[in-house]
């Protein structure tokens, strides 16, 4: 149908309503089918959004003539393989954050990528906002300059009443062998990197990690001994400089965050969740600094899951690139990569094509 994109969605489990019920209202996306290896998640899933097309093999779906582009929303180590033969069918592909485990699996999908097909990742998710937009036109106005730092620090509570299966990433196999930089690290870094305009790639990468703390390992020890906390500093192309920290089981009563972008002539706070403000620019004067709220009131949820899949189907309808493509996504995972090497090794890591 002219005007419309036949979606279908691979992975039918946790994430996977939330892309097709804040989508189905828009007119130019039709959900045509659904997959997942386990035939009880497709029927429960294509029943409930009335979906008409079930298959429990990714080749069969890729068959059928009425879907023109893929979500791949399994676990992120069973992501390459979809969407590599996706492309290969000739078919758009949007990826579910993170994007893979490592740089090589978005290489392998960049390499499957025909020209003219757009390839596109979720952790564009948290841009879909309106402080997001309104960031993201200030700093492409060049009203700012030039952007010097970029920075994120988040910290978490422990969880209540820990038993060792929160956060999932503690002990749902097959997940990576990756922690909290794989789950949120993608959306703080994406955000950042892709308001400042995608203008700044890492060159060099130095990160330490810690794991869940000797209290909770007392309660309960996590199958998959992974990351809880991330700090790391990397010097990036065009003369700016990343300050990153994540942690979750901080010492803290209460999530506290703060985003930030610096330019030689001011600075942008932002914050990446629903709170108030969400954009607030910071000019230099003469008579010192003047600040302005660009954006006051907090987003809705359902906002950053339509993001993307709408954003999605518009670069296709509209031949133009996504606001997270593949190319984007494997500096991501190269900076991702880094990370975790630096922390293993004890030693700064060059980061590059």
């Amino acid at each position: 149908m002219a005007g419309t994109v036949g979606l279908g969605i691979i992975g039918c489990g946790q994430i996977a309503p939330a892309h097709i019920r804040n989508s189905q209202d828009d007119p130019r996306v039709r959900w045509v089918a659904a997959c997942d290896v386990r035939p009880e998640a497709v029927e429960q899933r294509a029943d409930e959004f009335g979906i008409p097309h079930r298959y429990t093999a990714v080749e069969d779906l890729l068959a059928d003539p009425e879907v023109d582009a893929v979500i791949v929303a399994t676990g992120p180590e069973a992501h390459v393989g979809p969407a590599v033969a996706a492309f290969e069918a000739g078919r758009h592909v949007l990826v579910e954050k993170p994007v893979a485990v490592n740089a090589g699996q978005v290489e392998a999908m960049m390499a499957a990528q025909r020209e003219g097909l757009v390839g596109a990742c979720c952790s564009a998710r948290f841009r879909s906002t309106p402080g997001a937009r309104a960031a993201t036109e200030l700093i492409a106005s060049g009203e700012l300059g030039p952007v010097r730092r970029l920075s994120a620090d988040v910290l978490l509570p422990p969880p209540a009443n820990y038993d060792g299966t929160s956060p999932f990433f503690l002990h749902r196999p097959g997940w990576g062998g990756q922690g909290i930089l794989a789950d949120w690290g993608c959306y703080d870094l994406d955000f950042l990197l892709g308001i400042a305009g995608w203008a700044h790639d890492p060159e060099l990468v130095l990160a330490a990690m810690g794991g869940v703390p000797a209290r909770y390992r007392a309660i309960a020890e996590p199958v998959n001994d992974v990351e809880v906390g991330v700090a790391a500093q990397a010097r990036m192309t065009g003369g700016a400089a990343l300050d990153y920290r994540r942690a979750t089981f901080a010492a803290v009563d209460a999530q506290r965050g703060a985003w930030r972008i610096e330019c030689e002539h001011g600075a942008l706070d932002l914050d990446l969740m629903p709170g108030s403000p969400q954009a607030v620019v910071h000019r230099y004067a003469a008579d010192g600094v003047h600040s302005e709220t660009l954006v006051d009131e907090p987003y809705e949820w359902p906002i950053i899951h339509r993001g993307p899949v709408i954003d999605f189907v518009e670069a296709i309808l509209e031949g133009r690139a996504p606001m997270t493509g593949l190319r984007h996504a494997l500096v991501l995972q190269r900076l991702t990569d880094a990370m975790y090497e630096s922390a293993r090794t004890g030693t700064a890591v060059v980061c590059g094509g």
